[in-house]
């Protein structure tokens, strides 16, 4: 299992906490908090990724927690941000497995559900959303749910994935669903 999101997790609160601790003997306490708050951005920045829902809501947790000046806020919001960090790590774990089972050269363009929006969830809805907008969803062997895009980021409606249990995908060929921008699919399941 890989371990980036806890890793870059603790690396983040032990900066922002340092931060929070070096301005605020130089600056007061409050200035301190609030300099510790630019730190998750910048680890956004620097890391060249962007957060999802849970990610923000959690941020927004320790904003709240230093406009409080709340302990136990900002404890509850690092506890649950290293679970999420875990669950996230866990996710990646078995995307990275299911890429194995596909050929090498579709490999980069696969991903896990979570990642195709910042409101995505990993679910059953949201593969049922990507193959409305005609994009392939297939659920692995081993549970994870992965979508795959092209080199310039738009999802492909034609791949055949080697190892799945399940499929949400466009019905080929394309035809227009009920929403405007849509495209009729199906799910299938071995």
């Amino acid at each position: 299992m890989t371990y980036k999101n806890s890793v870059t997790g603790i690396g983040t609160e032990v900066a922002a906490q340092s931060v929070t601790k070096a301005v605020g003997k130089v600056a007061g306490a409050t200035k301190g908090s609030a300099a510790g708050l630019i730190v998750q951005p910048v680890v956004w920045l620097a890391t060249d990724t962007a957060p999802d829902a849970g990610d923000g809501f959690l941020y927004g947790v320790g904003v709240a927690a230093t406009i409080a000046g709340s302990a136990i806020l900002a404890g509850a919001g690092f506890v649950t941000g290293m679970i999420k960090a875990a669950v996230d790590d866990h996710t990646q774990s078995m995307v990275d497995e299911a890429k194995l089972d596909e050929p090498k050269e579709f490999r980069d363009g696969i991903f896990p559900l979570g990642d195709y929006s910042f409101w995505a969830s990993d679910n059953d809805i949201q593969a049922m959303t990507i193959a409305s907008f005609g994009g392939v969803v297939w659920k692995h062997k081993n549970g994870a749910l992965c979508f795959i895009r092209d080199a310039k980021g738009r999802l492909v409606c034609d791949y055949d994935p080697k190892s799945w249990v399940a499929q949400y995908r466009p019905l080929l060929p394309l035809k227009k669903g009920s929403k405007e921008g849509r495209v009729r699919w199906h799910h299938r399941s071995r």
